[in-house]
């Protein structure tokens, strides 16, 4: 009777619900965070603070200067845990109809799966954007507001901040630029980076390209239709503006995400706060990941998955032909190795 209520095993299940491309988000379009799989749910981390230094000159045969140690730390984080549930039931697919293709038909059992599959889909994509975002504010939280990581804390450092002082028309914009780049490029310590990008709110975006500074160093030094025909960027689904000045690539996220409040209700809560935004370094080696933890199933147990965005699908069927659950899951932590490197950006007027 199971087999002929919902004839579809886990597996298939799995396989057709990571076909389905994930076209969620700024962060995930980027690729900032490439996924690394595991066969753990605990990570760790090590820090090694070994320097280079400028070796001094001897004769030929000279024994040569000899290397300190590097100290070496470390700590070990727990990749959260994501599930999710959907209950197809006869009330699902009885009595209604749909239009496929321009034909009028009553929904099948094959095509409300294919509906959930996708939904579940989205459920878990802008879970994995929001703890990227996450990641990039140096807090991860979940979709409660509950805070996971506090990267800062687990590092032990002090974030950076610089404000712009946007409302001010003398503000030397370029001067604020550079302090980002120096305490981005000055953290790289043994890393690579070919340019330092900033995402940001719109309003922090309008202030920016709006400042007088700003204006007048465009035209004078270029067309000025460059500020009146900002180059739009359609990553992930964002129609954000792209704009670069003081050689950093200012990205505008109009994205939101829905989380609960205190209350429990659904809310909206901005991808970036308003009037502020997060500077990185791009194109590191290894500065950003997303780890993928196993799948939390008695059949799965210290598997590292092999999908590169793994949500695991599995069924139970409900007493009495009630209908059919499918729980799935995802398993992913995204984490700066050194949020050090960070910068969040703001404007006090």
């Amino acid at each position: 009777m199971p087999d002929i209520l919902f004839p579809y095993s886990n597996v298939e299940l799995t396989e057709e619900v990571n076909r389905i491309p994930n076209k969620f988000g700024l962060l995930n379009a980027l690729n900032i965070a490439p996924s690394e799989p595991m066969a753990s749910r605990l990570v760790r981390i090590d820090f090694r603070d070994g320097q280079l230094v400028v070796l001094a000159a001897d004769e030929p045969g000279a024994p040569g200067q000899m290397s300190e140690q590097d100290d070496v730390s470390g700590t070990i984080l727990t990749i959260p845990h994501f599930p999710h549930l959907e209950t197809i039931k006869p009330e699902d697919l009885a009595g209604r109809l749909e239009v496929i293709n321009g034909v009028m038909s009553a929904p099948s059992l094959d095509s409300e799966t294919a509906r959930r599959l996708n939904r579940v889909r989205n459920h878990h994509s802008v879970t994995l954007e929001y703890i990227r975002m996450g990641m990039m504010r140096g807090l991860i939280k979940d979709g409660k507001g509950r805070t996971l990581y506090d990267l800062y804390t687990v590092f032990g450092l002090t974030k950076k901040t610089v404000d712009f002082v946007l409302g001010t028309a003398d503000t030397k914009v370029l001067e604020k630029c550079e302090q980002v780049i120096d305490h981005v490029m000055g953290n790289l310590k043994g890393e690579t980076s070919t340019q330092v990008e900033c995402i940001v709110s719109t309003a922090f975006f309008n202030k920016l390209t709006q400042h007088p500074n700003v204006e007048k160093f465009w035209i004078q030094t270029q067309n000025a239709p460059t500020l009146q025909n900002m180059e739009r960027d359609r990553l992930g689904g964002n129609w954000g503006r792209i704009f670069e000045f003081g050689q950093i690539l200012f990205r505008e996220y109009k994205g939101t995400f829905p989380v609960r409040n205190s209350s429990g209700d659904i809310t909206s809560e901005a991808a970036v706060e308003s009037g502020k935004g997060h500077a990185f370094p791009a194109g590191t080696q290894n500065m950003f990941t997303t780890f993928q933890g196993p799948v939390h199933h008695i059949d799965m147990v210290n598997e590292a998955p092999t999908a590169d965005d793994p949500v695991y699908v599995s069924t139970e069927v409900l007493k009495h032909g009630a209908g059919v659950e499918m729980k799935s899951q995802s398993n992913r932590l995204a984490v700066c190795k050194q949020p050090n490197v960070l910068v969040e950006v703001f404007s006090s007027d």
